[in-house]
């Protein structure tokens, strides 16, 4: 009798991960999509989890990268696939910075997609160019202050999270300072050692490098706390209460997806990012690993949407 009831309880919690048709979870190949070409940090992410997600799951995990128009064109590919947990999106800081720098999405970035897992965060440094003047975020906002319209700060692209980070710190101190759009992050932070650009919010695993080596000065970090990358670097927030500008890198599936594979991916994410050797690689890309459940990235996506449209529309920014 004991054994019959230990069997069925068994029973319970193994169907306890299957779908709302009956069929265990996940009983075939997983597809993580990511918007954006290979050897990007979006790709890197991805293929440092799905290899581990493939082995908790028992089933492969294929990393596909669907790249165009900015992330869009794959981002839209998840927005519509099958709500079946067998397609899922890598997202970034970009898919909350679109719905206010684009004219139109061909999705509602809210509504078209179930939050499963904010796998690891990262700050951007503040820098400058070592011929400027200045030591500190505070240095820097009176030298800005002071001489306005003659600093340029640089930014990858337009539009991109690099130019809406420092189009916030500028609505935050109200500095007059001209931004120059490159081709990409690496040659916005050429411009910067070179001098032709002054001051960027550079993506902390590009710039800690050129940092050590003196081609940059680093001013701060943007999150809300010190960077263990790098912790001799204060906080913006410190000079400027409340600033915090991140980049993230999450996973998100279809809307409609059951909630039961949500929450087996969950938790399945959440121990993937805190075993030592994935905070370990997190780490060495500048990152620290966040986990949690999905109310954690639907919070952040909540925040973020209204705080780059903002400062989208206060910039100025708009993609047709």
């Amino acid at each position: 009798m004991r054994a019959s009831i230990r069997l069925c309880l068994l029973l319970v919690m193994l169907g306890a991960w299957g779908t709302p048709g009956g069929a265990a979870y996940p009983d075939r190949a997983i597809r993580i999509v990511v918007p954006f070409p290979p050897g990007g940090p979006v790709d890197l992410v991805a293929r440092i989890v799905a290899p581990k997600l493939g082995e908790r799951l028992g089933q492969k995990v294929d990393v596909d990268n669907v790249a165009g128009d900015d992330g869009i064109l794959g981002t839209d590919l998840v927005a519509k696939a099958a709500p079946d947990g067998y397609t899922l999106l890598l997202a970034s800081t970009v898919h909350t910075i679109h719905p206010g720098t684009y004219g139109k999405l061909p999705f509602d970035t809210e509504k078209a997609f179930a939050p499963i897992s904010l796998l690891v965060a990262a700050p951007l440094i503040l820098i400058s160019s070592p011929a400027l003047p200045v030591d500190s975020v505070e240095e820097l906002v009176a030298y800005a202050k002071s001489h306005p319209g003659s600093l340029r700060y640089a930014s990858g692209g337009r539009g991109g999270p690099t130019q809406l980070a420092f189009e916030l710190f500028k609505i935050t101190t109200g500095a007059d300072i001209i931004n120059v759009s490159f081709d990409g992050g690496a040659a916005a932070l050429k411009a910067v050692a070179r001098d032709k650009a002054q001051v960027m919010l550079a993506p902390i695993i590009a710039v800690l490098p050129m940092i050590h080596d003196g081609w940059v000065r680093g001013l701060a970090v943007s999150g809300a706390n010190h960077a263990p990358a790098a912790p001799e670097l204060p906080t913006i927030a410190e000079t400027l209460a409340g600033f915090t500008a991140v980049s993230w890198f999450g996973v998100v599936a279809p809307a409609g997806t059951p909630s039961l594979v949500i929450t087996r991916l969950s938790t399945e994410f959440d121990r993937i990012v805190h075993e030592p050797e994935t905070e370990k690689r997190f780490a060495a890309i500048g990152g620290e690993p966040v986990g949690g459940s999905p109310a954690t990235l639907a919070a952040l996506i909540r925040n973020d949407i209204p705080k780059w449209i903002r400062v989208a529309r206060q910039a100025g920014i708009r993609i047709e």
